[in-house]
């Protein structure tokens, strides 16, 4: 008997969610009184409260006091917040992106998806500040996300009217916050893994623009050394063009080269690993022994870094992760919205160090990374 009531609901229940399908009830109308669904189906107002029940348990009708069921859609809703501008000043409007701000980009876009938005990507070489920033409105964004320090585009940004933040790059402007790698830190561990393993003679094989990433870990470095009371020699630092692969590898050759060689090279961006690993390559046997540590996010620590040394074992490296990146600059342009005059804050991203392991290892199972990819 109590199934056959149940049933009797379900068919109910069915008949009314069709009648929500068909556009049979208007958004702004109520169900027929429980007395007319009864009469319509041929069942008890007992059933028929069953069903009305089980309707607003799924969240499709909502019952009104001394008014009676309405579907839920008709109830007004907030306007849906547009996307989120991810403005990369250096990039080319049209061109693709490098790994490391693709992966930046994808990962707001992940946690933002949830959500029915998305990251709005402007590439701005070419450009000017004022002209991106009205690309910017007129595209309905709700948030600006800024990776450059140049500061055209950081003030622009920050007089935009819209919540701001900075990410990947540190400019010290009131109302904006900074969400960047702990590049201080990072450094710090790198050298100090290094120096765990009786490297006392190391180099420096840094990016040449003097961005806050550079300034940061060579910081970061150099405060590594002091505790151990050493310092980088003056001939064994070298710089290289940022993501230049092949300057990276003639200047770790020149390092190489030194009178005095160095037992450790500091290579804290992707493209000085992989520049120094081919230049040791190349040294042969009067390189051998010769350690490095490396600077990457952990999908490039997988996909990049490890496949340079297959056969042999991945160095030591300073790892990131953007998607930690992308949750923390989402919830600052949600802080900043609520509270447009707070003191802006800096937020440092961790990095961690992950030892050396082979290189068939960590492209299986990633070195203890997290499974799946970023």
């Amino acid at each position: 008997m109590n199934t056959g009531r149940r049933d009797l609901a379900g068919q109910v229940a069915d008949a009314i969610k069709g009648m929500l399908a068909a556009g049979g009830i208007a958004s702004d109308s109520y169900l027929p009184p429980e007395r007319d669904l009864a009469t319509q189906n041929k069942v008890s107002r007992v059933t028929v409260r069953r069903a009305l029940k089980r309707l607003v348990g799924e969240g499709l009708i909502e019952a009104i006091p001394s008014q009676g069921y309405r579907p839920v859609a008709a109830r007004p809703k907030a306007a849906s917040p547009g996307p989120v501008a991810y403005v990369l000043a250096q990039a080319e409007p049209s061109a693709p992106w490098d790994f490391t701000h693709e992966q930046i980009l994808s990962a707001f876009n992940r946690a933002l998806i949830s959500g029915g938005r998305h990251a709005l990507a402007i590439g701005c070489r070419g450009k000017s500040a004022g002209q991106t920033m009205q690309e910017v409105r007129e595209a309905g964004c709700a948030g600006v996300v800024l990776d450059t320090s140049l500061v055209a585009f950081v003030d622009a940004a920050a007089a935009c009217g819209l919540p701001c933040v900075i990410v990947d790059a540190y400019a010290d402007v009131p109302g904006v916050d900074v969400v960047i790698q702990d590049n201080f830190n990072g450094a710090r561990q790198a050298v100090g893994y290094l120096l765990g393993r009786e490297r006392r003679r190391l180099a420096w094989l840094g990016s040449a623009p003097r961005t806050p990433h550079s300034r940061e870990r060579f910081a970061g470095a150099r405060a590594a050394l002091a505790d151990a009371g050493l310092d980088f020699a003056p001939e064994l630092t070298a710089e290289f063009e940022h993501g230049n692969v092949e300057q990276a590898q003639a200047a770790a050759g020149r390092l190489l080269a030194a009178a005095e060689r160095p037992d450790g090279i500091v290579c804290m961006w992707l493209e000085a690993a992989l520049g120094a690993e081919r230049a040791i390559r190349a040294g042969g046997a009067k390189c051998k022994g010769v350690e490095l540590v490396a600077w990457a996010t952990e999908r490039e620590y997988r996909e990049v870094l490890a496949p340079e040394f297959l056969g042999g074992t991945v160095p030591a490296a300073a790892v990131w992760r953007p998607e930690e990146m992308a949750r923390v600059a989402l919830e600052r342009l949600e802080a900043r919205r609520l509270n447009p005059a707070a003191p802006a804050v800096r937020v440092d991203i961790q990095v961690r160090l992950v030892e050396p392991a082979g290189a068939e290892q960590v492209l299986k199972n990633g070195n203890g990374l997290r499974n799946g990819r970023n």
